[in-house]
């Protein structure tokens, strides 16, 4: 505790503790942060217990994120091996960030082989974490990458990637992101898509679309013209033609197809 000087008075900004170095612009408090806090055996529990109280912020959150920030550097680095010995040491403590960081490794085969069924798996824990953390003054934390582990999740089990297709999980885990970011373009998108095609609610789907289109998103106004094009051909091609223009790569590369059945339909 003798070596605690600036973090003594220092408060760490909770609304950015997410964000890289803890969203703290002052250099030398990082350095004190990293010198501090811990030794070769881990981390010195009197100090982690002050910063945590000073700061109102769990403790096991504030060491979990201080174990993800060392994996992020060590990823810098290209040290893998060390990188992913941290996200695993703060995935097996209960860290969303840290069972996404290392789903991605495990996906992407950075510094290891690709284990699809691994990276999966490590997403469906993190998804399973609650989106916000109660702080004592209830303030309520931001569970660092939870909804990315949903939505990764849900896109694993809607391709059926390190693992079988689960259309309702995707729908669960979808649906738990819309619920706490209304806004979400991912999830709208992807649970009008599951609308349509798991639950059968045409109406609903369309609805979802049309949300997504007045938010700015071009895969809603391709999907909205994909799934009106039987009912109304003619509109609904301009919705396509719409999306192709905005850049959208699934309606371009379907877009003759598209413009040759309504062709068809107009002989």
């Amino acid at each position: 505790m003798e070596n605690l000087k600036l973090l003594k008075t220092y408060k760490i900004d909770r609304k950015k503790i997410n964000d890289r170095s803890f969203g703290i612009d002052n250099k030398k408090v990082i350095e004190e942060l990293i010198e501090v806090t811990s030794t070769e055996n881990g981390f010195i529990p009197e100090v982690m217990q002050f910063l945590s109280k000073q700061n109102k912020i769990p403790i096991k959150y504030l060491e979990n994120r201080m174990v993800c920030e060392t994996a992020h550097a060590m990823n810098a680095q290209e040290k893998y091996d060390d990188a992913t010995r941290y996200f695993l040491k703060a995935a097996s403590q209960g860290s969303a960030e840290g069972c996404f960081f290392l789903a991605s490794m495990k996906y992407l085969g950075q510094g290891c082989d690709v284990n699809l069924p691994m990276a999966r798996k490590l997403f469906e824990r993190g998804a399973n974490m609650e989106p916000y953390i109660e702080c004592e003054d209830e303030f309520l934390l931001e569970n660092k990458n939870v909804l990315d582990c949903c939505k990764c999740l849900s896109g694993f089990a809607q391709e059926g990637v390190g693992g079988e297709i689960e259309l309702e999980t995707a729908f669960k885990y979808y649906s738990k992101v819309l619920k706490t970011k209304e806004n979400d373009l991912d999830a709208i998108h992807n649970i009008g898509i599951l609308q349509c095609d798991l639950k059968k609610d045409l109406q609903e789907g369309l609805k979802l679309f049309k949300r997504g289109m007045q938010l700015g998103s071009v895969e809603c106004t391709f999907s909205y013209g994909a799934y009106t094009f039987d009912s109304n051909p003619t509109d609904a091609f301009k919705y396509i033609q719409r999306a192709a223009n905005d850049g959208n790569e699934e309606a371009i590369f379907k877009l003759d197809e598209y413009k040759s059945k309504l062709n068809l339909l107009k002989k």
